[in-house]
């Protein structure tokens, strides 16, 4: 198993992975910053060459997304899927997901997917988070700790809703949208969308600068 990302997100997921019943002899940390290479982080080598991680791919194929940045989750998946991996579905014991949902996301622990959703490819569903009943997630969108998106609501692809944010029932906001830590969503937003407060709205070049 390859953790791509030697970052806080990859040390969690390989907790998760640890959890799992997956031993560190098995596992290799790789992140594209050299001045990482050959390091070790709880006892597991960071390699920042594509080659080795190839040749780890020769007996083990599969790997995780350590990263929660959308942009970097999607590069790092088509980067390692390029090199001959397989992206592992992440799934916590502890978190609870609907007998009706299946996919290639993550839902780290406690998170909460209901009924009926749809979840994209390569989604992290991060701890404590809610995705309710009829939900649709675009592939690689981080749905950060605590954020809540209500019954059929949905998020396009690469968005960040931030930590404790909530998307009210019904409401869609398209690609590439961020959403603010702790704000709630009450009325659709387009793609490109950066929104933060209660009720969000868009952050402008004024209260930017505030």
């Amino acid at each position: 198993m390859v953790i791509a990302g030697a970052g806080g997100h990859g040390l969690e997921v390989l907790e998760v992975l640890l959890k799992n019943g997956f031993s560190k002899n098995d596992i290799l940390f790789f992140d594209q910053d050299p001045k990482k290479n050959d390091q070790y982080i709880s006892g597991i080598r960071v390699v920042s060459d594509l080659s080795e991680v190839k040749q780890h791919f020769s007996f083990s194929n599969f790997f995780s997304l350590g990263v929660g940045n959308p942009t970097f989750r999607e590069n790092l998946f088509n980067l390692l899927s390029q090199a001959g991996g397989i992206l592992n579905a992440l799934l916590s014991d502890s978190s609870f997901l609907s007998h009706s949902e299946s996919g290639q996301f993550d839902a780290m622990p406690f998170s909460f997917i209901g009924p009926e959703t749809e979840i994209g490819r390569g989604v992290l569903i991060n701890t404590r988070a809610h995705v309710h009943h009829e939900c649709k997630v675009g592939d690689f969108s981080d749905i950060a700790p605590g954020a809540i998106l209500l019954g059929n609501s949905q998020a396009g692809k690469r968005c960040r809703i931030g930590a404790g944010a909530v998307l009210l029932p019904g409401i869609k906001i398209g690609d590439d949208v961020i959403v603010g830590a702790g704000a709630v969503v009450t009325k659709n937003f387009d793609s490109g969308s950066k929104i933060v407060g209660v009720p969000a709205k868009i952050v402008t070049e004024n209260n930017a600068s505030k």
